[in-house]
């Protein structure tokens, strides 16, 4: 930027303290460019003011002559001055007259104290004695004050109070103090006198001039004989006064102009928000400063009443567009949704300000409620479509209704409650300021309350009823009773069951977080009661769910049997899936609570199975649960006993070996699968018991009695199956043993020991107990006595078809029979001993072969002989 140039001054030349006005180019961009000033060589920043670029006030300072004005800026450096200021030596002060006018402001800046505070008088210090004020024992200044609030100690001002001044600077001074203070006092005045007559030095020449021509004029008056001096003065005069008149005309006619412009420039000045109104509604409905602008429309149109203009009305005009267009801005951010309570109370007052007679509180919850319906309806998914669709698309649909109506259940926590609030806020007259018209309000609001009860059913029987067809309306649990046989619908549902039992319970877990929202709110006890029966519909649904999945489950339970063998003290080796069984249960037990057992009383929801059908339905749940368990024993043995080897392959993905050498064969299988079905009458069964009775099922008693049946037929099965895979090679071989080597019951002559069929039948049997001993003592038994009854049943039918004994054959009959009742008698039921005692009393000379020598010494050496193997059948435990 080029240097300053400082072009004029105004006025040219005053003493220190005078307002002069320099005007030039380049002045600086701003006052913080602006860092000098120099006035006849004396620094002057400190007093001046950055006007413009163009323009600087400042006051002049103690320079004296003549001298340059200079500027001095950052960008432009040191400036040049094309004009000067003449600096005089008279300085303005109290008591001393100079022929310049002196601006106000310059009293603060060259020592003048207009201030209230304590002054001294003019002069150097105190003009008293010219020694510093004693302020270490004056009174103290906010003491002074309130003693003197109006008063100053300032001698030039008209409040000045001497006993302020003395009390203020003169506390501690003695009375001669005072005396010389006065005598200083009234020297210094005397000398002041003088400087009045400077005004008259300064301006001599003008004086002398005006004398001069007073004189000339007295001179030509006095001379002048023939008066004709005094005409020419008087016409000139008389021109003077013509020409003063009509410049005094013109210049009141330039008042009175001027007085109007000046009026209309107040007027302008007074009104001027309102001639801005409409730019200022423009910009601050951009910037969404709505409660600005209600404000300003509420000063204008107090304005407009009042004034009645032309301008007025074409203003007004415009900005009554303005307010129509705010109108139906405020109506559609009030139908917006959803939105919150408070913006919505917000844009109320805004529309009630902008009309009065409006009601836009009600409009709001008409909008809000029909956008709300309109929500909640959207989210209902037809049933109807899932009969002509596929089975992947109606697995989709199931997902997406349960994900509507967490939507729903989302939208109407979040929206419910804001629009309850402000129907409220409605009913208690809250939303609108208190109006003169309050009867005739009151009436309206008693004719809308009924409306809004039906506006408050309707949104809760739309929700309700999009609960019901999305969640409830998909049911495909089949209808079962305990006794009848069971529905394999549910089996046909299965991928529809898995696909909805992923979902459903978290869905009624946010269906109930709503249901206790809406119900924790003071709406009616018909709309709670309708709430809670949706809610209870939901548990119960759901817990038909997860006990169908259940279900599932368990039937499915044999493809996860791996045939990995676990020891129990009481009923030995038995595998995983009794406990895997228990572990299932345990796990859809503690869902089932989680989801629907759990109840908060105090919000008013049902006890579960405080309903009969609940309980019912429970009771059902349980009694399949348990039944096809034990389904599940009959596949396996089914799956076994299918299998054409007497060894099976293991049904999981790796080998599962008893020892190091050798698979499970079938009817080590068989074994396994009937002590797993004692360990679990025995243990899981009761166990489950508890835990269902703990948590509050009902009918347990009847359930496990319908139970006990089954689980009875299903034990027969089990049995008759290993009886039949252990008797098949024993029945088959029997009688073919017996009669090895032609043997002859009628022409049999010597006995020497025990048959071999004997023999094998007891080397068999010892086979078969260590086979079930290695799985569970408790099973040998029950299965030997039922193996032995049909070995003796069958040995009464093969000694029933022999006609004819010899002696020695007879002996050998007796023989065989007491030899297998005393290796066998511990493992045999009283009935098959009776019968195997009677069958040998049906012998011929039994009794006497019985008491025979021969018969005992033989029998005793066989005993002997079969110990190793008979010693295990005496540890048998008899039940």
């Amino acid at each position: 930027m080029p240097p300053p140039l400082v072009t004029g001054i105004s006025p040219r030349e005053g003493c220190p303290g005078i307002k002069i006005t320099i005007r030039g180019e380049n002045f600086g961009t701003d006052e913080k460019d602006f860092i000098g000033l120099k006035i006849c060589g004396d620094d002057c920043r400190a007093t001046a003011s950055w006007m413009s670029p163009n323009k600087i006030v400042a006051y002049a300072g103690h320079g004296q002559g003549k001298g340059d004005v200079i500027v001095i800026t950052k960008s432009g450096g040191i400036g040049t001055c094309s004009v000067g200021f003449y600096g005089r030596v008279e300085q303005a002060g109290q008591f001393q007259e100079v022929a310049v006018w002196i601006d106000e402001d310059a009293v603060a800046l060259f020592g003048l104290n207009t201030s209230k505070a304590p002054a001294f008088l003019p002069g150097t210090g105190d003009t008293m004695s010219g020694s510093t004020t004693d302020s270490s024992n004056a009174t103290p200044a906010e003491e002074l004050y309130e003693m003197f609030p109006t008063s100053s100690t300032d001698i030039t001002q008209p409040n000045f109070n001497p006993y302020y001044y003395l009390l203020a600077h003169k506390s501690n001074a003695t009375f001669d103090d005072l005396r010389k203070d006065y005598q200083h006092l009234k020297r210094t005045q005397v000398d002041n006198r003088g400087a009045s007559t400077t005004l008259v030095k300064n301006n001599i020449a003008s004086f002398m001039e005006a004398v001069d021509i007073m004189k000339d004029i007295r001179r030509l008056s006095a001379d002048d004989r023939r008066k004709n001096f005094y005409e020419t003065v008087i016409k000139l005069v008389e021109e003077i006064s013509r020409i003063a008149h009509s410049m005094y005309d013109t210049d009141l006619a330039r008042k009175d102009y001027s007085d109007t412009i000046r009026n209309a420039l107040n007027v302008i000045q007074r009104y001027k928000f309102i001639f801005h109104l409409p730019q200022t509604i423009e910009r601050s409905v951009k910037r969404e400063e709505y409660e600005k602008v209600i404000n300003d429309l509420v000063r204008a149109r107090a304005a407009f009443e009042t004034v009645d203009s032309k301008v007025f009305r074409n203003i007004q005009r415009e900005v009554e567009q303005q307010i129509q267009n705010l109108r139906t801005l405020f109506r559609q951010r009030l139908t917006e949704f959803p939105s919150s309570i408070d913006d919505q109370k917000l844009f109320i007052r805004y529309l009630h300000s902008l009309d009065p007679r409006a009601d836009p509180a009600w409009d709001c919850i008409i909008h809000q409620k029909a956008a709300l319906i309109e929500v909640l309806r959207s989210c209902a998914v037809d049933p109807k479509q899932q009969h002509q669709q596929s089975h992947d698309i109606k697995l989709h649909n199931h997902d997406q209704a349960t994900a509507m109506v967490d939507q729903a259940c989302d939208v109407l926590t979040t929206a419910f409650p804001d629009l309850w609030y402000l129907i409220q806020l409605y009913l208690k007259k809250k939303l609108y300021p208190l109006s003169e018209k309050s009867e005739e309000i009151d009436r309206t609001y008693m004719h809308k309350a009924p409306e809004f009860l039906a506006l408050t059913k309707d949104i809760i029987q739309t929700f309700i009823s999009v609960v019901r067809q999305n969640l409830l309306s998909r049911s495909v649990t089949p209808k079962f009773d305990m006794g009848s046989s069971q529905d394999d619908d549910l089996y046909t549902h299965a991928d529809e069951t898995y696909q909805r039992v992923k979902t459903l319970p978290h869905c009624i877990q946010n269906c109930r977080l709503c249901v206790l929202h809406l119900v924790s709110l003071d709406i009616q006890a018909d709309f709670k009661r309708d709430l809670q029966q949706l809610m209870f519909d939901l548990r119960l649904e759901c817990f038909k769910l997860i006990m169908d999945h259940a279900c599932l489950e368990v039937s499915r339970l044999n493809t996860q049997e791996t045939w990995e063998l676990e020891y129990d003290e009481q009923l030995g080796s038995h595998t995983k899936l009794p406990n895997l069984f228990h572990d299932m249960i345990v796990t859809k037990a503690n869902i089932i609570y989680e989801n629907v057992l759990s109840v908060n009383v105090t919000k008013g929801e049902r006890k579960f199975f405080e309903d009969k059908e609940a309980t019912k339905q429970a009771a059902i749940a349980v009694y399949r649960l348990l039944g096809d368990f034990a389904s599940v024993f009959q596949i396996l043995i089914k799956d076994c006993s299918s299998s054409t080897s007497n060894s099976i392959e293991p049904l999981s993905s790796s080998t599962i070996m008893i020892n190091s050498s050798e698979h499970l064969s079938k009817t080590m299988c068989l074994i396994i699968i009937l002590n797993n079905f004692a360990y679990t009458r025995r243990f899981i069964l009761p166990r489950l018991k508890k835990l269902f009775l703990n948590y509050s099922f009902r009918g347990m008693d009847r359930v496990y009695d319908e139970t006990e049946i089954i689980y009875n037929r299903v034990d027969e099965q089990l049995l008759d199956t290993v009886q039949n895979e252990y008797l098949r090679p024993f029945l088959h071989r029997l009688e073919s043993r017996m009669y090895a080597g032609r043997f002859d019951w009628a022409t049999h002559v010597r006995v020497i020991s025990v048959k071999d069929y004997v023999k094998h039948i007891i080397l068999d049997l010892a086979r078969v107990h260590s086979e079930i001993y290695s799985i569970s003592n408790q099973l040998v038994f029950i299965v030997l006595s039922r193996i032995l009854a049909t070995l003796v049943n069958e040995l009464a039918k093969l000694y029933s078809n022999i006609n004819q004994f010899s002696k020695a054959g007879s002996m050998q009959a007796c023989l065989d029979l007491i030899a297998l009742q005393e290796c066998l008698g511990r493992c045999m039921e009283t009935g098959t001993s009776n019968k195997l005692k009677e069958l040998i009393t049906q012998i011929p000379d039994a009794a006497e072969h019985i008491k025979s020598k021969a018969l005992t010494d033989m029998l005793n050496v066989f005993l002997k002989q079969m110990q190793p193997y008979s010693i295990a059948f005496r540890d048998v435990i008899q039940q």
